[in-house]
């Protein structure tokens, strides 16, 4: 029951059914599914105890939620904690809810799944708006006419921008969403198990998403995308096997830079993006330990970081970034083949949600979605797959002396680079 619950909620936050069915838009769908689901997952624990948030990954993710709502007061009124606390209470049922209930391989694989054919839906959604001009529902592609051209913006041809529903509404994070499922839909096209009709299933989806992804003209997706197929190919194949996988990578960069005026319109220039940096650089001086509270950027900047570490570091500060930071770091190193965590070296699904992690990441790289589900799927199937591939009755061994510290000095290095790259690459119009 918990477990169907948990699919059911998945689908309401990738497809709003509100925006679907314009009759639901006036009720609360997502928060009851939501708040339904979390207490029969709770009243489950209560008739069969088992361990909960065993994983350093879910205590750093933990731990950053709560960071953000104790910070939030200090900067604003006191309600700030309550209003981050409401906003954020989504984000930890959907992250929870994936880790609670999905006890056996089986159910996480039927969960990834779900999650493909709902990725399917909104690219296939998106096409049909760049077609016809209304997707389901009535939605529209984003019409972009804004380009920046030195420090100002000039009229540009109309671009249309192919984007999802809900949390997808706009086209980056549509991209993002996309490049997320590429590998699995690799593994089913590659497997030597998989008869015809599922290669030919794998082939038609693989090049509806490639489509799709190129109609959003996003270049943080494109990236993504390239990115994932690098990491995808050289953890299956080994680097020498890995050259087409590596070809799709060069190709995609020189797509996104050859085609550089009309990916992403609406975004100020690449140089826009430094000074953001920079601003989130004299946020973090201002207030170095807790930042300038959860959805405070916008206060000092007209646009985000443009980067889930410096957009956190901003206005989470350094005790928030450090956990931010602790996600990915154990994430890594428990899908990765290093320490073999519960088998990760040998096993196919560590491998494929290793490389949508990395897609998903290098995206984050070039948006502020710190906030947003579509970052944390990768991250909670991570420690999912951990728990579920363990060999039974043994602990989960991610954990080691020293870990702590190389969490603190990454984040201390990160930071460190984006100083670097503001130094060297911001240019400052002269007062």
């Amino acid at each position: 029951m918990a477990f169907a619950l948990c699919l059911l909620y998945v689908a309401v936050i990738y497809v709003r059914p509100g925006e679907i069915v314009p009759a639901l838009a006036s009720l609360s769908i997502t928060w009851a599914v939501g708040l339904v689901a979390a207490a029969v997952t709770a009243f489950s624990f209560v008739l069969k105890p088992r361990p909960v948030a065993e994983s350093p990954i879910d205590w750093c993710f933990l731990a950053f939620c709560a960071v953000a709502v104790i910070t939030a007061p200090f900067h604003g009124w006191l309600g700030a904690a309550f209003r981050t606390f409401q906003t954020l209470l989504p984000l930890a049922i959907f992250y929870f809810l994936i880790r609670l209930t999905v006890q056996t391989k089986r159910q996480l694989q039927i969960l990834i799944g779900v999650i493909v054919l709902l990725t399917v839906f909104q690219a296939a959604n998106g096409i049909l708006q760049h077609y016809t001009g209304f997707g389901v529902g009535g939605s529209t592609a984003y019409a972009d006419r804004a380009r920046m051209v030195g420090d100002e913006y000039t009229d540009r041809p109309e671009v249309l921008r192919i984007r999802g529903t809900g949390i997808f509404s706009d086209p980056n994070d549509l991209a993002m969403s996309l490049v997320l499922v590429f590998p699995f839909l690799f593994t089913m096209l590659l497997s030597p198990r998989a008869g015809s009709m599922r290669r030919l299933v794998a082939v038609g989806g693989i090049a509806l998403l490639t489509f799709a992804i190129i109609l959003t003209r996003s270049r943080g997706g494109l990236v993504g995308l390239g990115a994932l197929c690098a990491a995808y190919g050289m953890r299956r194949f080994g680097l020498r096997r890995a050259v087409p996988f590596l070809l799709v990578l060069g190709g995609l960069l020189a797509v996104v830079f050859l085609t550089r005026e009309t990916l992403d319109p609406s975004e100020m220039s690449s140089q826009g993006r430094v000074q953001a940096w920079a601003v989130g650089l004299q946020l973090l001086k201002s207030s170095p330990l807790i930042g300038v509270g959860f959805g405070n950027f916008l206060e000092y900047n007209e646009l985000v970081a443009h980067n889930s570490f410096v957009h956190s570091l901003a206005e989470l500060g350094l005790i928030g970034a450090i956990f931010f930071v602790g996600m990915i770091y154990w994430f890594l190193v428990g899908t990765t083949a290093r320490r073999d965590v519960a088998g990760a070296s040998a096993s196919t699904l560590a491998m494929d949600i290793t490389a949508s992690g990395i897609g998903i990441l290098v995206c984050a790289t070039f948006l502020s979605r710190q906030y947003t589900p579509i970052l944390y799927v990768p991250i909670a199937l991570g420690a999912t797959r951990m728990a579920v591939e363990r060999p039974a009755g043994t602990g989960l061994g991610l954990f080691r002396p020293g870990d702590v510290a190389r969490v603190i000095a990454l984040t201390i290095l990160l930071t460190g680079a984006v100083y670097v790259v503001v130094r060297l690459f911001a240019i400052w119009s002269p007062r």
